[in-house]
């Protein structure tokens, strides 16, 4: 199974469903289990696992769907031939996806679903191609583009409840799928605000020297750490003693040469996966958070930022649109534009008493809209909605 913002998304469900007294399992496509090489380890692996196999994840049962070598789009079809049973007997069905695809066999069997998305596929793609992929820019045109569009048109206008990663994507299914507005909630990710939270009320939690913070999957191009490098670049003419700290996945070659070009390898510190306590102090002890995404579905490393009482600069990537208030709990800047970004982190760093306000803004704003408090009443209440037989009030 996959890290990052889906996965985050399903241990939720997940765990809310298993206090509430049902027995959740996982049904998914293996695509991280397919071996990397040549077509002989690949061909290996069908013939080990030519049809569904039952696993477990993080104590979960599990059906993992063998990820046969398909277009795309009749990747997401596969399952409901393959798992018929498991979707037509399972008396309630819960799809956490990133685009809406996943939901095709619940779509297509008629069953009764609820759909928790994170973006739209246009979006995703049209933040791929900024990033320089050009299969992105492929499967934006063509059949493979009309047939992906018709599949999650079907899932989000069939889905008995659609929830949505924040207002902005909320509002683009709106736009984009008419069909479906009365059914869209918005359910952003929940944040444990008793584990992500400020020690300091209204400064820096932290006796290190000044650091900026980036958490997340550097090596996707969507995340566009090059411009990250650049925008650090200059803000360090000013600020000379300034780093950047980088958690997450370890940086592929051509993400360290970046670094390199921009002048700040040796100012830049990878320090990888962190533990949920060692995550926790970086925010607290960061001046900033930064956030220099092409395209966000939501942006959870925003909101646990925020959570941890750090302000952020994030870019207008979609998501972080409806969770930042711009001037209260950091700032918003164009795509791709370094200089605003400098700009925007001198201003902070220059502003004491403007930090110190911020920092009490992201705190509150984090516990009145996206603490686990408040959005598992919201997921409680879409359960209910759509299947009163299985929940209370």
């Amino acid at each position: 199974m996959e890290h990052g913002g889906v996965m985050a998304k399903v241990r939720v469900a997940a765990e809310l469903l298993r206090r509430c007294g049902h027995s959740p399992r996982l049904l998914y496509t293996a695509t991280d289990q397919v071996p990397a090489g040549g077509w002989g380890a690949k061909m290996r692996y069908f013939g080990q696992h030519p049809r569904p196999y039952r696993t477990e994840f993080e104590g979960y049962a599990g059906l993992a769907i063998p990820h046969w070598p398909l277009p795309i789009w009749a990747t997401y079809a596969l399952p409901m031939f393959f798992a018929r049973n498991a979707h037509s007997n399972c008396a309630l069905q819960v799809v956490v996806s990133g685009a809406a695809h996943c939901g095709l066999p619940a779509a297509l069997l008629g069953v009764r679903f609820i759909a928790w998305v994170s973006t739209l596929y246009a979006d995703e793609l049209a933040g791929r191609a900024l990033a320089g992929d050009k299969w992105a820019v492929k499967m934006g045109s063509g059949m493979s583009a009309r047939l992906l569009r018709w599949e999650e048109k079907l899932v989000l206008e069939r889905a008995s409840l659609v929830l949505a990663n924040g207002g902005y994507i909320a509002d683009r299914i709106r736009n984009s799928f008419p069909a479906a507005n009365d059914r869209v909630r918005v359910a952003i990710y929940p944040v444990d605000t008793d584990v992500f939270h400020s020690s300091v009320p209204d400064g820096r939690q932290s006796d290190s020297d000044p650091y900026l913070l980036f958490t997340g999957r550097i090596n996707d191009p969507r995340k566009n750490v090059n411009m990250l490098f650049k925008a650090f670049a200059r803000a360090r003419k000013q600020r000379p003693n300034l780093r950047l700290i980088l958690t997450g996945d370890q940086p592929w070659e051509n993400v360290r040469a970046m670094a390199a070009a921009a002048g700040v390898a040796a100012e830049v510190d990878f320090v990888g996966r962190q533990t949920e306590t060692e995550l926790v102090r970086l925010y607290q002890g960061a001046e900033l958070f930064l956030l220099s995404s092409n395209q966000e579905g939501l942006g959870i490393s925003v909101l646990e930022a925020m959570a941890c009482g750090t302000p952020v600069v994030a870019t207008r990537c979609g998501g972080p649109e409806s969770v930042l208030v711009d001037g209260e709990t950091g700032f918003m800047v164009p795509l791709n534009d370094d200089t605003a970004m400098a700009e925007r982190i001198l201003q902070l760093l220059s502003d004491p008493p403007l930090m110190a306000t911020l920092r009490k803004n992201c705190v509150r704003l984090a516990r009145e809209t996206f603490s686990r408090a408040v959005v598992e009443k919201i997921l409680l209440g879409a359960f209910h909605d759509v299947y009163p037989e299985h929940f209370s009030r």
